[in-house]
C-alpha cells in the first residue's frame, strides 16, 4: 500500500498561498530588467562578485544563487580564469534544450508528437517569411541549400547542421518570436538522430530539393506556395520517419 506523506490540516491554507519569491530570484529578475532597460549587449561584463554584492546589498550565497539562475536562463555566461566573471549574453532558443527535453521525457512524448507540432507551425512560418524576409536572407536560404548539397556525400552531422540552419532562418524571419523560439527549440532537441534516423545520399537529395522549392517560393514573395511547399516537405518527412523502423511511436530520447 502506498504511504501518503501526512500534511497537518492547518498547513493546507499555507499550501494555497501564492509562492513568495526567494531573494535570489528577485535579484535575478531585477538584473534581467536592468540589462534590457539599459541595452547591455552580449559581452558586457558585470561587476565582480564582491562589488556586485555590495551594490545589490545581498550576501555572497544569495548572489551566487541569483547568478546561477541567470546562467540557467541564458542571460549571462560565467567565465573562468583571470578575466573571468559574469558576462551578458543573449538567450537563444537552444537554451530551452535541457528543460524541453526533460518535460517531454516525463510527458512520454513520441516522435509523432514532434512532427505534429512542426506541421502546425512551420507551414505558417514559411507563409509569414515569404511576406517579410529581406532579399539578402532569402539568398542565405539558397546558400544553406548549396551547403547541404555539398555535404551530400559528407558527414551526417554537417547535413543535419545545414538542415537546422535552413529552418532556423525561416523561423527567424517569420516575425513571431514565440513561433521562432518553439521551432528552433524543437529543432535543437530532436532531429531524429537520437532515435536512429539516418539520411543516405538519395534521401539528402530529396530534402535539398524540397528546401529549394520552399526557398524559391519565399524569394518570389509567394506566401501560399511557401506554406504549401513546407507542408508537403514535412508530410514527406513524416512518411519517411514512419517507414524508418517504426520511429513515429518511439519515445523521444536525449539528443546526441
Amino acid at each position: 500500500m502506498t504511504e501518503i506523506f501526512p500534511v497537518p490540516q492547518n498547513d493546507f491554507e499555507q499550501l494555497r498561498r501564492p509562492r513568495t519569491l526567494k531573494m535570489s530570484e528577485q535579484v535575478a529578475r531585477q538584473t534581467v530588467d536592468y540589462i534590457i532597460a539599459n541595452g547591455l549587449g552580449p559581452g558586457t561584463r558585470l561587476p565582480v562578485e564582491s562589488e556586485l554584492g555590495k551594490l545589490l546589498g545581498i550576501g555572497r550565497n544569495t548572489l551566487r544563487e541569483a547568478l546561477r539562475l541567470l546562467e540557467a536562463w541564458g542571460v549571462i555566461e560565467i567565465r573562468q580564469g583571470r578575466n573571468g566573471g559574469a558576462v551578458v549574453r543573449r538567450p537563444e532558443p537552444v537554451d530551452l534544450r535541457g528543460p524541453l527535453t526533460v518535460q517531454l521525457l516525463f510527458g512520454g512524448a513520441a516522435m509523432e508528437d514532434i512532427l505534429e507540432i512542426r506541421l502546425m507551425l512551420e507551414p505558417e512560418t514559411a507563409y509569414l517569411a515569404a511576406q517579410k524576409m529581406p532579399e539578402a536572407k532569402a539568398i542565405e536560404l539558397e546558400n544553406a541549400i548549396e551547403r547541404m548539397r555539398s555535404v551530400s556525400s559528407g558527414t551526417h552531422d554537417a547535413f543535419i547542421r545545414e538542415n537546422k540552419n535552413f529552418h532556423a532562418v525561416i523561423a527567424e524571419h517569420a516575425g513571431n518570436i514565440i513561433a521562432r523560439s518553439v521551432i528552433e527549440s524543437i529543432e535543437a532537441v530532436f532531429d531524429g538522430t537520437a532515435q536512429g534516423v539516418g539520411y543516405d545520399d538519395s534521401r539528402r537529395e530529396l530534402v535539398s530539393n524540397a528546401h529549394a522549392r520552399i526557398a524559391e517560393a519565399i524569394r518570389q514573395k509567394d506566401p501560399e506556395r511557401a506554406r504549401e511547399e513546407m507542408r508537403l516537405h514535412l508530410q514527406e518527412v513524416d512518411e519517411y520517419w514512419a517507414e524508418h523502423r517504426g520511429l513515429m511511436t518511439k519515445r523521444v530520447a536525449w539528443p546526441q
